[in-house]
């Protein structure tokens, strides 16, 4: 069973972003799938440096689109944006320290927890903005 399920509800309504957002999911949902079958070490690096990649080009994506479009309260989520990323680093580093330690049902809940609420509450107020100016 994935640790999380894409639903309708994490739809923001603009097809790109809700694409992207799928992919993080499922990265999240592989690097769950690959700790709690203990695979090796350079299997879970890899999932984990591809997800830390794989945030960052969302989140450039994201604030590009805030910057076209003149989002008023983009400094605030770019503000978010650079605490996990920061958050992510430093997970990743640790994860490079000490790979058996590192991986564990906490960070997955921590990256489950942040990605939903992230979706729920911010992105979808940026959505609302962005869907009135006719992006789809």
């Amino acid at each position: 069973m994935p640790l999380i399920e894409w639903t309708a509800e994490l739809s923001v309504g603009i097809e790109s972003i809700d694409e992207q957002h799928k992919k993080l999911v499922n990265m999240i949902n592989a690097l769950n799938d690959a700790m709690l079958t203990n695979s090796s070490n350079e299997l879970l690096g890899k999932i984990f440096t591809g997800l830390a990649a794989y945030t960052q080009k969302h989140f450039a994506y994201e604030e590009n689109m805030f910057a076209e479009y003149g989002y008023t309260d983009s400094e605030e989520h770019k503000r978010q944006h650079n605490e996990l990323i920061a958050q992510v680093v430093e997970l990743k580093e640790k994860f490079i320290e000490n790979p058996q330690g590192t991986m564990s049902a906490d960070l997955m809940l921590f990256l489950k927890r942040w990605l939903t609420n992230h979706i729920m509450r911010t992105d979808k107020e940026y959505a609302e903005f962005l869907l009135s100016k006719g992006v789809k």
